[in-house]
């Protein structure tokens, strides 16, 4: 008899923490923007919290009663050391990005003997992601085979966006991409297969805004040029 009435009470609890939740998100749903959803809502470490990710990468704390919202990382103290939940949380959901992505419509540079790989999200553009280009030899180099997905900063209606993806539907992909990282103009070439858009989507879920990024396979987002020896120190 204690055992069902244990099971009876584990329900009930579990009944009325789903019905909370219900009401949290529903008022959830009234506050933020019409065009974003909620892609995932979990009880935080922080008690009475809730932990929101909305479909533009943003990420907060709600309390349980809608009043509150903060943005940034939570801490656990440990011992003598603070452990970063949040980094924790994002190695996570980048590890788990980089799994889904299609590498067939990637376009990538191989070294002659591969040790690691960094996936970059690129626009051609930009200046840094020009001078990482013009350098990507000492990369190839070191080792390191560079995939780059499409990121045009200015949408994806801008000229920039029709420059990626005339490298995305040409032949030699590679060549164009180099090309137009050295401002040479490369008539226009549409193709319906082209990634510009699912790249652009992706960026948003890994909270991407600029370029380069390097995203690594450990799960880490770098914002901006990064030199090689300092890149290899996030790939180990």
């Amino acid at each position: 008899m204690k055992y069902f009435l244990i099971i009876f009470l584990f329900f009930i609890s579990c009944s009325q923490d789903k019905n909370e939740e219900s009401e949290i998100i529903s008022k959830l749903k009234k506050i933020i923007p019409e065009e974003l959803t909620i892609i995932s809502f979990n009880k935080s470490e922080l008690e009475n919290f809730y932990e929101v990710e909305l479909s533009d990468g943003t990420y907060f704390y709600l309390d349980r009663e809608v009043q509150h919202i903060f943005l940034g990382d939570l801490f656990r103290i440990e011992d003598k050391q603070l452990v970063n939940l949040s980094y924790v949380r994002d190695k996570e959901k980048i590890i788990n990005l980089i799994e889904d992505i299609d590498r067939g419509k990637l376009i990538t540079f191989e070294p002659d003997e591969k040790k690691y790989e960094v996936f970059v999200f690129t626009d051609v553009d930009c200046g840094f992601c020009r001078k990482f280009h013009s350098q990507i030899s000492n990369y190839l180099e070191k080792g390191i085979e560079v995939n780059y997905l499409s990121f045009p900063r200015e949408g994806l209606q801008s000229e920039t966006a029709n420059k990626l993806m005339t490298a995305w539907c040409s032949e030699d992909q590679k060549k164009v991409l180099t090309e137009l990282k050295l401002g040479k103009s490369v008539p226009y070439k549409i193709c319906d297969s082209n990634p510009i858009q699912d790249h652009y989507n992706l960026a948003k879920q890994f909270g991407i805004s600029g370029t380069p990024t390097f995203i690594t396979g450990n799960g880490f987002n770098i914002p901006g040029l990064i030199e090689v020896d300092e890149l290899i120190e996030y790939l180990k």
